[in-house]
């Protein structure tokens, strides 16, 4: 009988041991799994993070482009103001004689 007892305590220990191991190793499969879906979305964030730097220096070219333009409108101003002056001044001049 102790013979008996004993097999089957051993047995039992065995199928603990097993179904332990083969929790175990699930968890860690598991866990492995959380890592790839971790490294996925730091991968998702550096691209976001690469859109917005590009998105960044698009406005900053934008930002360059738009003051060029207004300088240059301004130019224009001051030399079409210039040459309503000058057409002033030679209409001045021709009435004069």
């Amino acid at each position: 009988m102790d013979k008996i007892t004993n097999e089957m305590i051993l047995q039992a220990i065995k199928e603990l041991a097993d179904q332990l191991k083969n929790h175990t190793e699930g968890t860690n499969k598991r866990f492995e799994q959380i890592d790839q879906r971790f490294e996925q979305i730091d991968q998702r964030f550096e691209q976001i993070d690469q859109r917005f730097e590009q998105i960044e220096q698009k406005i900053e070219q934008m930002n360059k482009q738009l003051t060029d333009v207004a300088n240059g409108q301004k130019i224009l101003v001051e030399e079409l103001f210039d040459n309503k002056k000058e057409i002033k001044r030679i209409k001045t001049v021709l009435n004069m004689y």
